[in-house]
């Protein structure tokens, strides 16, 4: 039997690797591995895996790493990279943990992102793991411009605060000291640094704890303040997330960040500059935001940093294609998203007011952002009840005074892709509320267009009208608010998916 063609490369490395490193050796090692790359890709993967390891161990392969030719480098880093898909990580860690450390530090950041990798599969706390490799992680965020290797060391850290490894490993004296040293950096890699933290803090208040002792959320906090619109509204962005737990948010509230930025909001009506308008958008988004925030009360936070106003004056300014108005009604949608965000807003009455007249007057594409904003409050649960849903019902009755489900089926069938799928996207929310389903099963027109199949709609469209009948046929009460007929239809169009295409008979002509 001939030499399978994986063998006789495999045999010419070895053979390569025991010659003199001389320009026509590296070029021949180059061009081998760059094969033996193509012929674990093209497999049989397991066979070509032993033979490869059985003749070339990885240590020859990490030392590669540090061959003067970049090229081959990169296509030796490749090659290590599928080897290593199936090396579990508590075989990496025990195995491998000086070459990890050197990995890291390595110039080339190809050999960085393939050792970065490898963090991704430790999977829980109890995984083996050394603290020594956190500073040598931290300082993978260095740098001015987004690479490879700072995006992955930024997933690896915080993948690893998620499973709960950030106090244990990646906070040492050392680690401390490297994140210290980014944070004197530029704003890019400090704000890489930001978002591990924010990380990290999610799920541990001793976390938080740590980092305020180390003047690190102090120094987030200053971000805030920066006279550089960029650096505040990555600050901004930030926020939300940190308020995951009530201590980080109390001692952010403290630190008077929602009054600041309240005041922002407030302030930039008197300033039309590109920047106050830009600072304006993100502190808007901030607000609306903080709804889904776990360590607060909507109601409460809501109450006390009263945004609705603001934003029922930004929903109702003249200009229909304002970014500053799209940007209020999108807001005032993710807030009424939080039912008791949405309790708040039906207290306050204006921002809602201020939505039912736009949508009320609207056209194009003003239109379709408003009903994307109702798709939002409407969707607030699959199984609404109580007060939230009563006002969802009641923001229903003032919409196109009170004939709103008659206006969004014309707006429906006219045929335009975005509208269409918005005002699905609406109906599909309706159905989960008892009221709203009723509302569906009583307008003929709807349930006709709903049960009409068109393949010359859009994909996505025709994606949207599936999910609208598929969450009518799961309906509790579906059955007795649809005649047998109609619920026998939606359920059989159900059973077919979206896209089924009712078979047409092909009858065969004979000529004589």
């Amino acid at each position: 039997m001939s030499e399978k063609e994986y063998v006789k490369n495999i045999k010419l490395i070895c053979e390569l690797l025991q010659s003199d490193p001389t320009p026509g050796v590296i070029l021949k090692l180059r061009e081998s591995f760059e094969t033996l790359s193509k012929q674990l890709k093209a497999g049989p993967f397991l066979e070509v895996f032993e033979a490869t390891l059985s003749n070339i161990p990885f240590s020859a392969l990490f030392s590669l790493l540090a061959a003067p030719d970049n090229k081959l480098i990169v296509t030796v880093a490749e090659v290590t990279g599928q080897l290593l898909k199936p090396v579990t990580w508590p075989m990496v860690h025990q195995t491998f943990e000086e070459y990890i450390i050197q990995g890291l530090a390595h110039p080339h950041p190809v050999v960085k992102a393939l050792v970065l990798r490898q963090f991704l599969k430790c999977e829980q706390k109890a995984d083996p793991f050394s603290s020594q490799y956190g500073p040598h992680i931290w300082k993978c965020l260095e740098g001015r411009s987004e690479t490879d290797a700072t995006k992955l060391a930024k997933q690896v850290l915080t993948h690893l605060c998620d499973i709960g490894m950030a106090m244990d490993y990646l906070l040492s004296e050392e680690s401390v000291s490297a994140i210290k040293t980014l944070l004197a950096g530029n704003e890019s890699q400090r704000f890489r640094v930001y978002d591990v933290v924010a990380a990290a803090i999610k799920d541990s208040d001793s976390s938080f704890e740590f980092f305020r002792q180390e003047g690190i959320v102090d120094l987030l906090l200053k971000e805030g303040s920066a006279k550089d619109v960029l650096v505040a509204m990555n600050f901004y962005e930030l926020v939300p997330t940190l308020c995951e737990s009530s201590v980080p948010y109390e001692y952010i509230e403290s630190a008077g960040v929602f009054k600041n930025v309240l005041e922002q909001v407030q302030q930039a009506k008197t300033d039309d500059s590109v920047t106050s308008s830009l600072l304006r958008l993100s502190a808007l988004k901030l607000f609306s935001r903080m709804a889904d925030a776990k360590g607060i009360s909507p109601a409460s936070f809501y109450g006390k940093y009263a945004i609705a106003p603001e934003l029922a004056e930004l929903v109702l300014l003249p200009e229909p294609r304002s970014d500053l108005k799209i940007t209020a009604i999108t807001c005032v949608g993710t807030i009424g998203n939080n039912p008791e965000a949405l309790e708040y807003l039906a207290s306050e009455k204006t921002a809602l007011e201020a939505l039912v007249t736009v949508y009320n007057t609207s056209i194009g594409q003003l239109r379709v952002e408003c009903l994307r904003a109702i798709a939002c409050i409407f969707g607030y649960s699959t199984t609404p009840s109580g007060a939230a849903s009563q006002i969802c019902y009641e923001l229903y009755a003032k919409l196109d005074d009170g004939k709103f489900l008659v206006g969004l089926t014309k707006e429906i069938m006219k045929g335009f892709e975005e509208s269409c799928v918005a005002g699905l996207a609406v109906i599909q929310k309706l159905v989960h509320h008892a009221w709203g389903l009723h509302e569906i099963a009583s307008y003929q027109n709807i349930v006709n267009f709903l049960l009409m199949r068109d393949s010359s709609r859009a994909k996505v469209a025709q994606q949207w009208q599936f999910s609208v009948i598929e969450s009518i046929v799961k309906a509790p009460e579906a059955k007795s608010e649809f005649d047998d007929e109609t619920f026998a239809r939606l359920e059989r169009y159900a059973r077919e998916g979206p896209y089924y295409a009712v078979a047409t008979a092909r009858v065969a002509v004979e000529s004589s």
